[in-house]
C-alpha cells in the first residue's frame, strides 16, 4: 500500500498517462518495430560482425572521441573564463557561446569547407567539435558558479592558487564530462557534416551514412537497424554515463547557506584571457557568419549560364564549392539575395518554423508530466531511461521507423500530414526537455506540495500553482531548446516525405546540387529565426532562462 507521503507527491494519471503513450507513440514504438524487424531476420545480423562494420564503427569511434577533445579543448577554458574570471564582457561571452549550438551543423559545414582546404575526417571531427563545444562550457560554467565561496577560500588560505584549483576540479569535471558525451552522442549520429565533407572530399563513412546508405538502396529496414546495432550501443552508452553524471557538478543541488564563489583577478593574463575566447567565438561564430555574408553578396552564376567567370564552382569529389576570384562584394547584391531567398524559400521557412513550434509546444507538457513522474516515482531512473532511448538511435534509423510505424492506409492521411513531423520531432528532443526539467523539478521541495495538500489544493492545482511557477524559466528553456533542434533537424526530415518541405531540406538540396548566392542568405535568414526565442526572452524577460539545469 502506497504510503501517505507517496500519495501526496505522486504525479496524477492524467498528467503522466497521456505523457507516456506520447513518449510510446512518437519515440519508443518506432524503435519497437525496427527492432522486432530485425528479429525477424536473423540473417541480417551477420552484417554486425562483419568487417565492414567493424571498420564502421572504428570511424565513428575515432570520431566522437576527436570532438570530445575538441569539445573539452575549447569548453573548458571558455566555460570556466567566463564563468568565474574577470574576462572583459563576461556578459557577451556568456550569451554568445549558444550561437554555435544553434547553427545547424551543415551550415558550419558549408562556411568551413569554403575556408579550409582540410578535408575527410580532420574537418569533420573541427566542425562537430566547434558546434557542440558550447555544451561543454555551458556545463562547466554552471558547475563553477556552484562552488561555495567558503571552500574557495579555505583552499586558498591552505595552499593558495594551485589547491584552490585542486579544490574546484573534481567539481567542474562532472559537467565537462557530461557536455562531452552528448557531444560524443551528437557527433556519431550526425550524417549532414560526413555527407557534405565527403561530397567535397575523400570519402570519410561512418555509421550514418552506412544505415542512409543501406536503406536508399537496399530498401531493407531490418539490414539497416542491423547495421546501426554497434552505433546505438555506443549511443546508449555514452547517454547512460551522461545520466549517471547528472547529478553531479553543474546539475548538483545548492547547499543551505550557499555563498556566491567570488570572481578571480586574472591581472597580467586578463588580456590572453580576453584573446582565447575571442580566438574561439571568432571561430565559430563570426567566420561563419562572416563568410556567409560575404557570399551572399557575391553573384554566383545560375546553372544556366555555366561555370565559366568570376564566381565559378568547382567540384571536389562530387560537391560545389563557390570559387571567388576578384569580384567586388556588394551590399545590394547582398539585399538582393535575401530578397531572392525569402521568395523561393518562404513556403520552407514557414514550414520549418510552424512544425518547429509545434513539436516545442507538444513536448513540454509530456516533459513536465514525465519530469515530475521521474522526480517523484520510486523508479525515476527507469523513466529518465525510457525517455532517452529515441535519441539513442541514429536520426536516420528513427526516421525510418517513423515510416514503418505511420505509412499504412488506416494512417495515410496522419503521414503526409504536420502532425507526424511534429510528433517526431518531438519524441526525438524530449529527452532533453525531460532531464533539465527532471532537475528542476527536484529542486523544488516536496513540502510545498506536501503543504498544499493539506490546505486542500488538488493534485493539478499543485502541479499547476506549486510546481510549475519556480521552474518558469526551465519550461521556457525546455521549450527553446526543443525549438532550436527542431528548425536544424536534418537527417530524420531527409527520409519522411512530410518533413521535405523544410528549410534545412531545402538547403541540404541546394548545397549539393548547385549552391548560389541566395543560399548563404537563407543560411543566415534559419540562424536568425533559430536565436529568436532566446533572443525575445533576453530582451523582455527579468530572469535568465535555465536550459539543461
Amino acid at each position: 500500500m502506497a504510503s501517505p507521503h507517496r500519495s501526496i507527491l505522486a504525479t496524477p494519471r492524467w498528467v503522466w498517462w497521456p505523457a507516456f503513450l506520447a513518449l510510446v507513440l512518437f519515440g519508443l514504438a518506432p524503435l519497437g518495430v525496427m527492432l522486432a524487424r530485425v528479429a525477424g531476420d536473423p540473417g541480417a545480423l551477420t552484417e554486425v560482425l562483419s568487417l565492414r562494420t567493424l571498420s564502421l564503427l572504428g570511424r565513428t569511434l575515432m570520431l566522437g572521441l576527436g570532438v570530445v577533445g575538441v569539445a573539452l579543448l575549447l569548453g573548458i577554458p571558455y566555460g570556466y573564463l567566463v564563468a568565474r574570471t574577470n574576462v572583459r564582457g563576461r556578459g557577451l561571452w556568456s550569451a554568445i557561446v549558444w550561437v554555435p549550438l544553434c547553427l545547424p551543423p551543415l551550415i558550419m559545414a558549408m562556411t568551413w569547407a569554403v575556408l579550409s582546404d582540410v578535408r575527410g575526417a580532420p574537418m569533420t571531427i573541427w566542425i562537430l567539435g566547434l558546434g557542440h563545444f558550447p555544451l561543454v562550457a555551458v556545463f562547466v560554467a554552471k558547475a563553477a558558479r556552484r562552488i561555495d565561496a567558503r571552500q574557495v577560500e579555505a583552499a586558498r588560505l591552505v595552499g593558495g592558487w594551485s589547491a584552490q584549483w585542486r579544490m574546484e576540479w573534481p567539481l567542474i569535471w562532472p559537467g565537462a564530462m557530461l557536455g562531452a558525451l552528448l557531444a560524443f552522442v551528437f557527433a556519431i549520429n550526425d550524417f549532414a557534416v560526413p555527407d557534405y565533407v565527403s561530397s567535397v572530399g575523400p570519402k570519410f563513412n561512418v555509421y550514418a551514412d552506412e544505415v542512409f546508405a543501406t536503406w536508399q538502396v537496399d530498401q531493407k529496414d531490418s539490414l539497416a537497424v542491423a547495421t546501426a546495432l554497434p552505433l546505438i550501443a555506443l549511443t546508449l552508452f555514452g547517454l547512460v554515463a551522461a545520466l549517471k553524471l547528472r547529478r553531479k557538478g553543474s546539475l548538483a543541488s545548492l547547499a543551505s547557506g550557499f555563498q556566491t564563489p567570488p570572481t578571480l583577478d586574472l591581472g597580467r593574463w586578463r588580456l590572453a584571457a580576453l584573446g582565447w575566447v575571442s580566438f574561439v567565438v571568432f571561430c565559430a561564430v563570426v567566420l561563419p557568419i562572416g563568410r556567409l555574408l560575404y557570399e551572399a553578396g557575391l553573384p554566383l552564376p545560375t546553372p544556366s549560364t555555366g561555370a565559366a567567370g568570376p564566381g565559378a564552382t568547382a567540384t571536389t569529389g562530387g560537391g560545389p564549392i563557390p570559387q571567388i576570384a576578384d569580384v567586388p562584394w556588394s551590399l545590394s547584391h547582398t539585399i538582393d539575395a535575401f530578397g531572392t531567398a525569402l521568395e523561393r524559400c518562404r513556403d520552407n521557412l514557414r514550414a520549418s518554423i510552424l512544425l518547429a513550434i509545434g513539436g516545442a509546444t507538444l513536448a513540454v507538457p509530456v516533459a513536465f508530466g514525465l519530469a515530475h513522474r521521474a522526480a517523484r516515482a520510486p523508479h525515476g531512473k527507469l523513466w529518465l531511461f525510457l525517455c532517452i532511448l529515441p535519441f539513442a538511435a541514429p536520426a536516420i534509423l528513427f526516421g525510418i521507423g517513423q515510416i514503418v510505424v505511420w505509412n499504412h492506409d488506416w494512417s495515410a492521411s496522419f503521414y503526409t500530414g504536420d502532425g507526424l513531423v511534429m510528433g517526431m520531432l518531438m519524441g526525438r528532443y524530449l529527452a532533453f526537455a525531460v532531464l533539465g526539467l527532471t532537475s528542476a523539478v527536484e529542486n523544488v521541495s516536496p513540502r510545498l506540495e506536501e503543504a498544499a495538500a493539506l490546505v486542500g489544493a488538488g493534485p493539478g492545482t499543485r502541479l499547476w500553482r506549486v510546481v510549475a511557477p519556480p521552474i518558469l524559466p526551465n519550461l521556457v528553456g525546455a521549450w527553446t531548446m526543443v525549438f532550436v533542434f527542431a528548425m536544424r533537424e536534418l537527417d530524420a526530415a531527409i527520409l519522411v516525405p512530410a518533413a521535405n518541405k523544410t528549410v534545412m531540406f531545402r538547403l541540404y538540396n541546394a548545397v549539393h546540387f548547385y549552391r548560389q548566392d541566395y543560399v548563404a542568405a537563407l543560411a543566415l535568414v534559419t540562424l536568425f529565426v533559430i536565436l529568436i526565442p532566446g533572443l525575445l526572452w533576453a530582451l523582455f524577460a527579468r530572469r535568465r532562462m535555465e536550459v539543461l539545469s
